[in-house]
C-alpha cells in the first residue's frame, strides 16, 4: 500500500469530522459540545497525525531494527506529549469556560487517528513483504 493510499483514511476522517463540525453546529451546542472545540481539535489532531505517520514512515525504512522500534515509540510519545500539552493549555487558557465534551469528542478522535494511523502503516509494512 502506497503511502497516499495510507493516508487516505486520515484524510477522510479530518474532512468528514470538520464538515460535520461545520453543519451541525446547532445541534452540537444543544448537547454541550463546542464546535469550535471540535473543529480545531481536529485540525489539531490531523496535524499531529501526519506528523506522527511521517515519522513512521521514516522508520520503515531504518536499516536496523532499533531504528524502527525508535521511531514507533518516538511517534506515539511525541503525539501523547503535544496532545496532553494541547489539553492542559486549553484549560489552562480557558479556565471555568472550558468545554469538557468538546474535549471527550477530541480524546475519541484522538483514537480515531491513531486506528487509522496504525491500520495505514501496517498495511505499508506488509506490503513491503
Amino acid at each position: 500500500m502506497t503511502i497516499r493510499k495510507s493516508l487516505r483514511p486520515i484524510i477522510s476522517v479530518f474532512f468528514i469530522v470538520a464538515l460535520l463540525s461545520g453543519l451541525l453546529v446547532d445541534m452540537l451546542n444543544d448537547i454541550g459540545v463546542d464546535p469550535e472545540v471540535v473543529f480545531f481539535g481536529n485540525l489539531f489532531l490531523f496535524v499531529l497525525t501526519v506528523f506522527s505517520f511521517w515519522i513512521l514512515n521514516k522508520g520503515m525504512r531504518a536499516a536496523s531494527t532499533l531504528g524502527f522500534t525508535s521511531s514507533v515509540y518516538g511517534s506515539f510519545i511525541s503525539k501523547l506529549v503535544f496532545s496532553a500539552t494541547a489539553v492542559v493549555a486549553y484549560a489552562l487558557i480557558k479556565g471555568e469556560q472550558k468545554n469538557v465534551p468538546g474535549l471527550l469528542v477530541c480524546m475519541f478522535l484522538y483514537l480515531v487517528y491513531t486506528f487509522f494511523e496504525v491500520k495505514g502503516v501496517l498495511a505499508a509494512i506488509q506490503k513491503k513483504r
